[in-house]
């Protein structure tokens, strides 16, 4: 069988497609992606070696821009473009797992009334997923909230689809010393995505020697622009290795006990598959508010802590790391009560059983 994928705009968005792909092809079956170009969804199809076309999609703004202006024109060339693409290589089915780039993906497949799937990351649904709920098939949600905001259609709670390279690294032992930090020390993680965050780093900077202070080294990813200052100013000191990006950092997550991250996504499923709490500190500017909604349903699970950037202060970053390591226990049972992740063979497990189904009646 053929599979069609419509993701990207992010990597949050793009790697639970590529997991599912993953894990389509360990069943013998095809896979094509459709993207805009010069993309991370292009870049990162070329990278894992999967056949990619491309449709060009107008992202639509939040705010008032004139570009939104040309939407509806770009939406409509993007769509006869899928169209036609779907028309020649005819697949069983359409995956979307997010990203404006699933829009024209979605409304294609509809059109020509092939089978419809969703992954929907997020706590709060995205405007596509929301949108085109009532023609999606079925919707494959990471969080039991979701159920609030898509009540119209049938919802499968598989959690958020990793890689099984990903999985198979972070079980791996990773050598800290390698780092310059100690094998017998507890470890407390920081980043704010691969670009970094200003205000974390900015907090985290300032409340330094009070996190020092209670026992932590630190591995802390600055992101780029932010590396040169905060690097200096901690240059050769013990118990804090800084640096800008690594593809190592998943790897490093199996030697840490605590984590201060933004909220996307990807991310909460990495922290659950190494069992590792966290201080969750949402972007304000995500689309929708939607690492809000994620670390809100966290911090019920009992798994995390939400602190608001707006409430974040040297003082308030210092509370919430002693709340958790006074109860670093409780926070572990709980995450390792958490089934594992077996998200991505689940999927395409039911997109599998489903069209068998279809064919057989």
């Amino acid at each position: 069988m053929k599979f069609i994928f419509g993701a990207g705009g992010t990597g949050g968005h793009i790697t639970p497609a590529l997991a599912l792909a993953d894990e389509l092809i360990k069943h013998k079956h095809n896979v094509l992606f459709l993207g805009n170009s010069k993309s991370i969804e292009e870049s990162l199809c070329a990278i894992s070696g999967y056949p990619f076309q491309k449709i060009k999609v107008q992202k639509l703004h939040r705010s008032l821009k004139p570009e939104n202006l040309l939407v509806p024109f770009y939406l409509l060339g993007s769509v006869i473009t899928a169209v036609n693409i779907m028309k020649k290589e005819k697949p069983q089915a359409v995956i979307c797992t997010g990203g404006f780039v699933a829009g024209p993906v979605a409304i294609s497949a509809a059109l020509l009334r092939i089978p419809l799937f969703f992954h929907e990351s997020n706590s709060y649904p995205g405007l596509v997923t929301r949108k085109m709920a009532k023609w999606i098939n079925t919707i494959f949600i990471s969080f039991e909230n979701t159920r609030k905001y898509l009540t119209c259609s049938k919802l499968v709670n598989y959690g958020i689809p990793l890689r099984q390279a990903a999985i198979d690294d972070q079980q791996k032992p990773f050598d800290i010393c390698s780092l310059g930090l100690k094998n017998d020390k507890p470890t407390l993680l920081v980043s704010g995505g691969s670009q970094g965050s200003v205000a974390i780093n900015t907090v985290v900077n300032q409340a330094i020697s009070d996190i020092l202070s209670l026992g932590y080294q630190i591995i802390w990813q600055t992101g780029k622009m932010s590396y040169p200052r905060f690097s200096a100013q901690h240059k050769g000191k013990e118990g804090i290795y800084i640096f800008a990006f690594s593809p190592d950092l998943p790897k490093m997550f199996s030697h840490c006990c605590l984590a201060i991250t933004r909220a996307g996504a990807l991310t909460i499923a990495e922290l659950e598959a190494n069992h590792l709490p966290a201080i969750l500190i949402p972007l304000p500017t995500a689309a929708e508010n939607h690492q809000y909604y994620n670390a809100l349903a966290q911090q019920e699970k009992g798994v995390a802590i939400l602190l608001e950037q707006s409430k974040l202060t040297p003082f308030s970053l210092v509370e919430n790391i002693k709340k958790i390591t006074e109860n670093l226990e409780i926070y572990r049972n709980k995450l390792a009560a958490l089934p594992p992740n077996e998200a991505a063979q689940k999927i395409v497990d039911y997109i599998l059983n489903y069209l068998n189904n279809k064919e057989e009646k």
